[in-house]
Parts: structure tokens; C-alpha cells; sequence
């Protein structure tokens, strides 16, 4: 599809906020390339709403704010908040259609979708040397309804979802996934958690906007998922807000116990009257397997603006190899976002 055939069908389905952002995008001075443009708005933007809730990363997150704006003239820096705003109206107006809609309704036209993904692959964008190729979100609407359905059994089982995206893209798939938890009558804000990885610094970017902009818990990891680098680590204000990292741990440490009951064998199970009232085994294996929260309960909510680790460019080379061969080594997703939980969570 052309660039001109791609501009008039983003015109034909995206709402008047979108189009008014695509324009202000457009509006920039002609020695601003339109890639660069997009890059600095949404690092911007991300930037301005980490710094409000991280306070731990703020000072390196503000010098690297003030670098970009000093790239711009006066007149195109007040442009950047106004498409802020415009992104927000717009995800303001497909979340007011979606309420409309109901619970249990088929996804309607104008509903939720991915807004900063249809527009950076609508004005070309994306890598595609590097087969850079968004989903478009309504596959990802047809695959997060087949895979998540209703999310029922997780959530009756512990309270919430967690999914986990090894290249996330714009995050897409994390919304579609919200919009089914929605559709089914839950309220994703607080009935999922998302934890998100990508190479591209632009994706990475887009991810925490528009997840922030959803009040989506999740972590969002620079880092490459197959070779375990890690960059940088950025949390939603949902997420550091929820008290999401008390919450994660404990689902950690259920999984851990439930790990341990089926390691023991139920033949040397000795009977219940002979089992002591404190087994020191099993009781130092699950002390080593799942960390200590660092906040009491009562006040685990409370810490807002010191959210749990702070991620800078790794330099203890062992630690963090030693995490990650191992992950690699059994080639399961699952265990590579364990390593990534092990390096974001404690």
C-alpha cells in the first residue's frame, strides 16, 4: 500500500483526535525529519510522565529531557504538549465507545486500538530492512480474544492476569488483551499486569505512553529477550501506584510453594499425625526461593514515588549472564522473563 492510500485510510477510520495529531506531527518545521519527530514526541511524553511518579530515575530521565527539547525552536516545543493532549482526547473518546458498548459486545468501530502503532506504520515509520512489522490491532483483537477469552480462570485463581510480550512493539497486544478483559465485564486497570520487552528505544517508548495513557500496570524492559541485555527499565504509574511489586511477589512465592508440593514425592509422604509442626526443609527452601517484601503490608501501597529497582546500563556482566544463560539454555519464554523478573523485582 502506498504512503497516500495508507494517509486516506487512516483518515477513513481513525477519529478526529488522531487526525489532529497526524496534522500537528506534520506541522513541523520542514529541517525536522518526520522519524525524528515522532521519536523525541513520544520519549518526550514518556519521560515527563516517569519523572512524575520515579523520582529515583528523575534526574537522569530530566537531563535527557532537556537534551531533545534544546534540538527545537520555541514554536515547535509548545507543539509537544498539545499532542499529548490530542493523544489523550483520543484514547478518552475510544474509551467512552467502549463503555458505551458494553460488556459482552462484539468490539465496536472506533473502539480501543493502537494509536501510536497505526500511526508510525501509517507515515512509514517502521524499519522493514530490520522487518519491522507492527500486528495490525485487529488480528491482535482476534488473537488476544482467542488466547485470553474472558481471563476467568486466572483472575478467579489470583486476582489477576499476567501476560507477558517478548517484543512488544507499540504494545498492541497488551491493549487488545485489555479491551477483551473489558469486554468480558472486568476491570483491566486492576485484572492484569503486563510485563513488555523490545530492542527498538522508540517501541519501548510508545509501550509506556500508551499503557501509561490505559492506566495498564506493567513493567516495560529495553533489553533484547534472546541475548537477556537489559537497558533500561520503565514502570507505569499504574504499576507503582497499584503496589504491583508486593502483588507479583506473592504470586511469586505461591508458585514457589506450589512448586515445591509437587517435587515431593506422595509416597514418602509420612501421615499427617507424624508430620512435624514445622518442617525446618521445607520451610528454609521456600525462605530461599521467595524474596521478603520490602514494605510491611499495611504500608506496601503507600511508597509511590520509590518504585522498586532502578534500571541503569548493567555492568556486573557475571550476574547478569549467569541469569540469563540459564534462561537461554532452556529456550522457554517463560524462563527468560523469569530472569528478567529476578533482575526488575528484587
Amino acid at each position: 500500500m502506498s504512503r497516500k492510500s495508507a494517509e486516506r485510510k487512516h483518515d477513513q477510520t481513525a477519529d478526529p483526535y488522531q487526525r489532529e495529531f497526524v496534522q500537528m506531527i506534520k506541522a513541523f518545521s520542514y529541517g525536522q525529519h518526520t522519524h525524528t519527530v515522532f521519536a523525541d514526541f513520544v520519549e518526550l511524553a514518556a519521560l515527563s510522565i516517569s519523572n512524575s511518579v520515579d523520582r529515583t530515575q528523575f534526574e537522569a530521565r530530566e537531563k535527557r529531557y532537556l537534551e531533545i527539547v534544546g534540538k527545537y525552536e520555541r514554536e515547535d516545543v509548545e507543539r509537544f504538549p498539545r499532542m499529548l493532549g490530542a493523544l489523550t482526547l483520543s484514547f478518552e473518546h475510544r474509551m467512552q465507545v467502549c463503555e458505551k458498548a458494553g460488556a459482552d459486545s462484539v468490539p465496536v468501530f472506533d473502539g480501543m486500538t493502537d494509536v501510536l502503532g497505526e500511526t508510525y506504520m501509517m507515515l512509514e515509520l517502521g524499519n522493514a530492512r530490520a522487518g519491522q512489522f507492527f500486528t495490525p490491532y485487529h488480528v491482535s483483537r482476534l488473537m488476544a480474544m482467542l488466547t485470553t477469552g474472558d481471563g476467568q480462570p486466572h483472575i478467579q485463581q489470583h486476582g489477576f492476569l499476567r501476560m507477558q510480550e517478548p517484543a512488544c512493539g507499540a504494545g498492541g497486544m497488551v491493549i487488545a488483551t485489555a479491551e477483551s478483559l473489558a469486554a468480558a465485564g472486568h476491570n483491566f486497570q486492576q485484572t492484569m499486569h503486563a510485563t513488555c520487552v523490545d530492542v527498538d528505544p522508540v517501541c519501548i517508548h510508545m509501550t509506556y505512553l500508551q499503557l501509561s495513557l490505559l492506566h495498564i500496570p506493567a513493567i516495560i524492559v529495553h533489553g533484547n529477550t534472546l541475548t537477556g541485555e537489559v537497558w533500561g527499565v520503565w514502570y507505569t504509574p499504574a504499576h507503582i501506584m497499584g503496589g504491583w511489586r508486593w502483588k507479583l511477589r506473592r504470586r511469586e512465592g505461591e508458585l514457589a510453594k506450589a512448586a515445591l508440593a509437587l517435587e515431593a514425592p506422595a509416597a514418602e509422604t509420612p501421615p499427617a499425625e507424624d508430620v512435624p509442626e514445622l518442617e525446618p526443609v521445607v520451610t528454609d527452601a521456600i525462605e530461599s526461593c521467595v524474596s521478603r517484601p520490602l514494605v510491611d503490608d499495611e504500608v506496601g501501597d503507600i511508597a509511590v514515588a520509590e518504585p522498586e529497582v532502578i534500571a541503569q546500563p548493567m555492568t556486573d556482566s557475571t550476574s547478569i549472564s549467569d541469569l540469563f544463560e540459564d534462561a537461554v539454555v532452556q529456550t522457554s519464554p517463560a524462563a527468560i522473563f523469569a530472569a528478567i523478573d529476578q533482575m526488575t523485582l528484587f
